[in-house]
Formats: C-alpha cells, sequence, structure tokens
C-alpha cells in the first residue's frame, strides 16, 4: 500500500499497484506451494491447485499488463522548472552540486538504458508469467514434478525482474534535480 500512496509517483499512485501486488503474491504463493508439494510427495496437492496457480498467474499478468499500458501513456507532472523552483523557461542543470555521491544518486538512479528497460520489460513478462503458465499446464496435462520446479524457478526469477523494472520505470520527480552529473 505504501506504493499506492506515494502521490508524485505516477506510476504506483494507482489502484493497480495494489491488484498487481496482491496477485502476484497469490500467485507465486501458488506455484510455490504446488512445487514443495511435488517435493514432498504430496502430487495429488499439486495437481488440485495447478489450475488456480495457472489462473492467478494468467490474471496478475493481464492486471500488470493493464499497468504497463497506463504507465506508458503518462505525462510527467513535474519538469526541471518545478523540480528546483527556478521560473526561467530555459533551466540547464551543468552539475549536481556533489564532489561525490549521495544516497538520492544512488538510491534513484539505475542508470540502465532504455533498451534494457525494454529488455526488461518483456523479459519479466516471460519470466513471470508466460512461462510459468505454458509450465503449469505441462504440469496439470503430465503431473510432471519437474515442471512445478521449473515453473518455480522461472517465476521467482521474473518477479525479482518485475520488481527491479516496477522502481526503474517510475519516474522520480527528484531525478530532474539530480539530472547531470559533473
Amino acid at each position: 500500500m505504501i506504493y499506492a500512496c506515494i502521490r508524485f509517483i505516477q506510476e504506483w499512485a494507482h489502484p493497480l499497484t495494489t491488484v498487481n501486488y496482491v496477485l502476484l503474491g497469490l500467485a507465486s504463493g501458488l506455484v510455490t506451494c504446488g512445487a514443495l508439494a511435488v517435493l514432498t510427495g504430496e502430487g495429488e496437492f499439486a495437481a488440485a491447485i495447478a489450475g488456480w496457480a495457472a489462473a492467478t498467474t494468467a490474471l496478475a499478468w493481464f492486471t500488470r499488463a493493464l499497468a504497463l499500458r497506463r504507465n506508458a501513456r503518462l505525462k510527467p507532472r513535474s519538469a526541471l522548472q518545478s523540480a528546483t523552483g527556478i521560473r526561467s523557461t530555459r533551466v540547464v542543470q551543468v552539475s549536481m552540486g556533489f564532489t561525490g555521491g549521495s544516497f538520492n544518486t544512488r538510491e534513484f538512479f539505475h542508470g540502465a538504458t532504455d533498451a534494457v528497460l525494454r529488455n526488461m520489460k518483456v523479459g519479466f513478462q516471460v519470466l513471470a508469467f508466460a512461462l510459468p503458465i505454458v509450465l503449469l499446464l505441462w504440469a496439470m496435462g503430465t503431473g510432471s514434478p519437474a515442471a512445478w520446479l521449473l515453473a518455480f524457478a522461472v517465476q521467482s526469477l521474473g518477479i525479482l525482474a518485475e520488481r527491479w523494472f516496477f522502481f526503474a520505470q517510475a519516474s522520480h520527480p527528484q531525478n530532474l534535480y539530480y539530472e547531470a552529473i559533473a
């Protein structure tokens, strides 16, 4: 809920943020539960929840795709003028004002290029959603324990990538002020 409450970061200040957290938690929880079930010899339980795990993962993907689509259409509310308080029409940042890094420059700048962000966006969707759904369908059709374990491993990596993207994609208004490193 803390991210949905931070109004100045438009990408987070939306009900889909909370919905996505809940659905990602449910999807990954069900996949983890199924993987643990097959590891402990409870294959029947894993088979019983496979459909729910696949459906929840698909629903999580759908709502995350809605959030991605919404975020791609956002227009920044802040400009360098509003971030610095300077009313001039032309403001050029020459230096961030530090001789070394600071919390702001370490925690809010990921340093990734637009190409990395685009690839990460596709990558986390494949790893967190698409592949686990395919693997869960495989588990449902064959009862394969390996499918559950692969789904767990792949989805875990995908969710880590999704969380990184969630933070990296956000337009932190303070980055306008610290945009240049001299």
